[in-house]
């Protein structure tokens, strides 16, 4: 077969391209410290870095709910912690009016900064974690405890005992709100709510009613113990959420390792794929320079 210098110019045009698209190709990895930058650079591989992605970024969302769980958590149990204080303190209260020798005005002070509690039992039960009502229920919007409009000075619950559950995980959902309405407020006299047991005992206490107040002790034992026990289940959602949140963290770290394998460049590799095809490409344009035929121009210098 006869060769012509217009194969030889075609066929060197041809390598130093390919030869060029190779450097530019390595050249792509050492930029962006990737193999993967283009669905045609590797499809199935493609495939498995779109997978991890979505199985890190899907942690990364429950570990956001997570977080935020806890903290509503946390602020929930905070609340509850200053409720026990207030009980604590009306027990010391209700000893001290039960004692005889505390005169008409003593008990009268003493009944007064039980009405003071009893109004910052008021405060605690709409405490918010942001803009959600943490004892409202269901009801976040609107604060549980309100005014009557119907009874001037009294006041009325309009939140429910719903449970608000938060996605912790696929199909794994968690109950995050306290449902203590009765604890917070209940108008039965056998069973009054805190709100209602501290105006009782300033109550008791004007009347000097002691065995009344002696009653009162004992009420304010059971919902100490409510208390108690609901900061219990809080205790125990919270360390359900640091085990779940420990899970999501070494998931999301295996991924992120996987996705590493699959997509990220060994730079030193790299590297020296660049020296070598810099050296082929330069290569190739020396040999081009050879293999062209003089012209008749050059044996006529």
């Amino acid at each position: 077969m006869r060769v012509t210098n217009s194969m030889m110019a075609n066929n060197l045009n041809y390598n130093l391209n390919q030869n060029l698209r190779r450097l530019e190709r390595i050249q792509t990895w050492l930029s962006t410290t990737k193999y993967i930058n283009r669905p045609s650079d590797d499809p199935s591989g493609i495939v498995n870095t779109l997978r991890y992605t979505s199985y890190i970024t899907e942690a990364g969302e429950y570990l956001s709910k997570i977080a935020e769980a806890r903290n509503f958590l946390n602020s929930t149990d905070s609340a509850l912690a200053n409720v026990t204080e207030i009980l604590h303190r009306a027990n010391e209260l209700t000893i001290q009016g039960i004692n005889g020798t505390s005169s008409a005005a003593a008990r009268e002070a003493i009944a007064a900064e039980m009405r003071q509690l009893q109004e910052q039992i008021g405060v605690i039960a709409n405490t918010t974690f942001g803009t959600k009502h943490i004892f409202a229920g269901t009801n976040i919007t609107e604060a549980p405890l309100q005014d009557d409009p119907m009874v001037p000075g009294a006041k009325i619950w309009t939140g429910n005992d719903s449970e608000m559950y938060l996605e912790i995980g696929v199909g794994t959902t968690i109950p995050i709100n306290s449902t203590i309405r009765e604890v917070f407020f209940n108008s039965d006299p056998d069973n009054p709510g805190i709100y209602q047991l501290l105006e009782k005992i300033a109550v008791d206490l004007e009347n000097e009613d002691v065995a009344a107040l002696s009653q009162d002790l004992g009420l304010i034992q059971e919902r100490l113990d409510g208390i108690v026990q609901e900061r219990a289940v809080i205790g125990a959602k919270v360390n359900r959420l640091d085990l779940q949140e420990t899970r999501l963290e070494n998931t999301r770290i295996n991924y992120e390792e996987l996705l590493s394998k699959n997509q990220d460049a060994d730079l030193a590799e790299v590297i020296m794929q660049l020296k070598m095809q810099e050296n082929v490409y330069r290569a190739s344009l020396a040999a081009g320079a050879r293999i062209i035929m003089p012209s008749l121009v050059d044996f006529l210098r």
